[in-house]
């Protein structure tokens, strides 16, 4: 080996003598032979060697940008021909090439800079006065493109100068300049194509300035023919489709207009104008779903673009989706108003129009149907409420169904707290009961002022409170629970019980896992108790009655760790047992929940795809055990996840729980529900809220640490099937 490295670097020494040995003349003429012979890439490896050795050798350079353009490596050949402006900067074809390279890789100022380097050596190189003109028009530089396209033409009068000064007095709207301009290079070139399609640009700006009816359908006319002739030059000329369809849509001819721009995106032009451009079009036919289709493909890729979301806004509100028009005429005063574009006339037409469509909405949902309310508390039976007596107000809550928003809801005069901007809301209030109170009406009114009303008489109830303990930590009489000062969670459990049902138990008004309407139940609930110095447990019965206990926190630091040289001890051969779960996950259980016998929706479809995905997300995880549930009514839900599933999560020291849905799925009112098997069409109320389902499992024992539920729910709208999956 020690031999080996003296002979490698000696190699490599003798390798580099023989480059300089030979010039850089001879390795261009092997290059040249290579490139006679189409074989490129050796080629360039050849005149690579040349400069190499001769770091001046333009033809090499020169030789080697051609190649690299042959290739299509449009950085390396602009680099080598700016290599070469440089080498020979009296030469103003290096300079002028150069710049036409970095134009064509879309470095339009680096091109203006080169352009002024050869006009500097030559005022009248007619390539750098092209590639400038260009270059200036890509940048609005207007006055040097005017400038230098005139510079250009007096020079000599060809079909390139007089193109590019028809390009650059279209773009200062000298439009009847432009128009002779175009006329004679199709006079002396009739081959031109681009100049057609120019000719027909410069049609459609001077249609928009006529007035007079004759003058417009001229224009109109001489554009369709210019283009015309452009597909007869080249049929897969989109440039002329694309304005062809624009000259075409200002005859009304739609269809024609259409098929010209779907030819466009078939030839593969499928940039936002082209799209833009066929809603349009779409519009005008009356296929406004069409138009809306492709207006959603240009917001994709603009999102806060103004013009398409007001014309999507039309075309939602022609296709009589008023709801969609409205949301995207606020979404576009939104835009402006960011933008800083909304002047007063433009906000108040929108503003009027946004009070039209107000108003057409309003009309068109009118209905005579009154609400439907339903009290939850206090607790009822039939038509009668039973209060405790202990209580001086009670808290009434319930929801309400209607077609459309609700103007007010009121509980004996009161009025309740419910969500204006939700249709079937819940809602809340507690209100005074004198003891000789005979009932409570709920009264419900939407916005067609259709009211319905509910009367529940009152029976007083016992006034005894439940019982509460807790059992998880030992507290001496003052209520003080210890634990280290870098603790951020605590589990607690205990123990509730009143003979008329439990109906609720809460930490800090943070609802604890327990079995609801039983007389005694056991309750578990991980609490953060991060920056807390105590906690307040309640529970109440089904009459209202509470129990409040508070607990005081204490914070003790960690005792120092003495270090204990451990006894040694003999080796033994017992085989050690390898760990049945996974260190990071720990015992893990996955259960599925798969809906697919419904009896008021159709068998959801693509759900073995689903159950694949499903599986495949949790695939990475050591799990134990599996459990599958089908076809669950909402009772049996609720069960499974209060009891069940608790109780078996505690016997067997579950760390990880993994849950999977497949079935069907609603959201209402930025909620997302699961759809039992029983649930019912339009009945937010029969659907099962699984929002807070990851804190319940959290809460059933100390041992849960992770927790993961994944819903594959399938949903009518598309803004729950993007949310769920």
């Amino acid at each position: 080996m020690t031999l080996l490295r003296p002979l490698s670097a000696l190699f490599a020494f003798l390798s580099v003598l023989a480059i300089h040995a030979q010039s850089g003349k001879s390795f261009f003429k092997e290059g040249e032979l290579l490139r006679e012979q189409n074989q490129l890439e050796p080629a360039i490896e050849k005149y690579t060697l040349a400069v190499q050795v001769d770091p001046k050798f333009l033809k090499a350079f020169q030789a080697r940008a051609d190649v690299y353009e042959l290739l299509g490596k449009r950085s390396e050949c602009a680099a080598d021909r700016k290599t070469l402006a440089e080498l020979d900067p009296a030469e103003p074809k290096y300079s002028s090439a150069a710049a036409k390279a970095y134009l064509e890789l879309g470095d339009a100022k680096t091109a203006i800079g080169l352009c002024e380097k050869a006009l500097l050596t030559d005022g009248k190189c007619m390539d750098a006065l092209l590639v400038k003109t260009r270059a200036c028009l890509i940048t609005a530089d207007l006055d040097c493109a005017t400038a230098t396209s005139d510079a250009a033409l007096a020079l000599k009068a060809t079909t390139d100068t007089y193109y590019q000064h028809g390009l650059a007095r279209m773009a200062t709207h000298d439009y009847k300049t432009a128009e002779f301009d175009f006329d004679k290079v199709i006079e002396w070139n009739y081959l031109y194509e681009p100049a057609y399609v120019a000719q027909a640009e410069t049609q459609l700006e001077l249609y928009t300035r006529y007035s007079g009816l004759t003058m417009q359908m001229r224009t109109l006319e001489k554009a369709i023919e210019k283009c015309t002739r452009a597909l007869e030059l080249n049929t897969m000329s989109t440039d002329a489709l694309f304005t062809r369809s624009k000259a075409y849509s200002f005859q009304k001819e739609y269809a024609k207009a259409i098929e010209d721009v779907s030819k466009c995106i078939a030839l593969g032009r499928e940039d936002d104008d082209v799209y833009f451009q066929r809603a349009l079009y779409y519009h005008g036919f009356g296929q406004h779903q069409n138009a809306v289709n492709d207006l959603n493909r240009v917001l994709l890729h603009k999102p806060k673009d103004v013009p398409t979301i007001l014309l999507r806004s039309e075309c939602r509100e022609a296709n009589l989706d008023l709801e969609g028009a409205k949301r995207d005429l606020e979404a576009a005063m939104k835009a402006m108003e960011e933008e800083g574009v909304n002047s007063a006339d433009d906000r108040r037409k929108l503003l009027d129009r946004k009070t039209d469509l107000d108003a057409r909405i309003f009309e068109m949902n009118r209905e005579s149907d009154p609400p439907y309310i339903t009290v939850v508390e206090p607790y009822r039976k039939d038509d009668v409420v039973q209060v405790s007596s202990a209580l001086a107000q009670v808290k009434v809550t319930g929801h309400v169904r209607d077609k459309n928003f609700l103007k007010s809801i009121t509980v004996n005069g009161s009025p309740a707290s419910f969500a204006g901007d939700e249709k079937d809301p819940e809602f809340f209030v507690s209100v005074p009961l004198l003891a000789q109170a005979k009932s409570i009406e709920v009264i419900a009114t939407d916005l067609y002022d259709n009211e319905a009303k509910v009367s529940l008489m009152i029976e007083r109830s016992e006034g005894i409170a439940p019982s509460l303990s807790l059992t998880s930590h030992k507290t001496a009489a003052d209520r003080i629970i210890s634990i280290s000062a870098d603790k951020d969670d605590l589990f607690l459990e205990g123990t509730a019980s009143d003979p008329s049902g439990i109906r609720s138990i809460t930490v800090d008004g943070v609802f604890a896992s327990f079995v609801p309407d039983t007389t005694i139940t056991d309750f578990s609930i991980k609490l953060p108790v991060k920056g807390k110095s105590g906690f307040t447990i309640r529970a109440e019965d089904q009459f209202g009655n509470g129990t409040e206990i508070s607990y005081n926190i204490s914070r003790k630091a960690e005792e120092p760790v003495v270090a204990v040289t451990p006894a040694v001890k003999p080796i033994t051969t017992k085989p050690i047992d390898k760990p049945a779960t996974n260190s990071s996950t720990g015992n893990t259980w996955v259960v599925i929940i798969d809906n697919t016998d419904y009896k008021s929706f159709p068998a959801p479809q693509g759900q073995a795809n689903d159950r694949s995905e499903i599986q495949r997300s949790f695939s990475k995880y050591n799990v134990q055990k599996t459990i599958t549930k089908k076809n669950l009514t909402k009772a049996q839900l609720e069960r499974l996840f209060n009891v069940e599933l608790r109780d078996q999560v505690r016997s067997n020291r579950v760390n990880t729980i993994l849950v999977g849905y497949v079935g069907h799925g609603r959201s209402v009112g930025g909620k997302t529900y699961w759809v039992p098997v029983d649930g019912k069409k339009d009945d937010i109320y029969s659907y099962f809220n699984y929002g807070s389902l990851k804190s319940l499992l959290e809460n059933y024992s100390a041992s849960v640490s992770n927790t993961l539920v994944v819903s594959k729910a399938a949903g009518t709208d598309p803004s729950f099937y993007e949310l769920t999956r």
